[in-house]
């Protein structure tokens, strides 16, 4: 798989995407601090967002997933678990979850990092998160968080 660099100067990170990949218009009824929306759009089943907020100098990462669990569990989310992982290089978490319905799932994986009190979320989804479990982690091994946001 060949790889796109974006990078968000204005937020302070870049991510590298599948080549072929567009990035969509934020969708700030999902939430304020939405900053990046990636699809393929040959494949629906699949997409990428990228969070950027303020949350304090003394939260951890695991602080902000406990707040993402409760809000995507308030929508219909369940089967979800919050364990370390190490993304962008740095020390963080990451949240699993899914949504089932009709024998269908949408399936999301986030990872969290906090870098000066600034909250930065990597948000997974996918309809086939087998297949797509090498793809997003890859995303999150390369995530960049850019000197100017530390």
């Amino acid at each position: 798989m060949n790889w796109q660099r974006v990078e968000k100067t204005t937020y302070g990170f870049a991510i590298f995407v599948p080549e072929g990949w567009v990035e969509r218009e934020v969708d700030l009824r999902n939430s304020p601090w939405e900053t990046a929306r990636f699809v393929d759009p040959a494949d629906r089943r699949h997409s990428v967002i990228v969070f950027r907020n303020p949350v304090g100098p003394r939260s951890t990462a695991a602080e902000v997933a406990l707040r993402a669990r409760a809000a995507l569990e308030a929508t219909g989310f369940g089967e979800s678990a919050i364990s370390d992982a190490e993304w962008g290089g740095r020390a963080g978490v990451r949240l699993d979850c899914a949504k089932r319905d009709a024998g269908r799932v949408w399936a999301v994986r986030e990872y969290f990092a906090v870098s000066d009190g600034v909250g930065f979320c990597l948000g997974c989804g996918s309809a086939a998160p087998e297949e797509a479990e090498p793809m997003f982690e890859e995303m999150a091994r390369t995530f960049e968080v850019l000197p100017a946001a530390e």
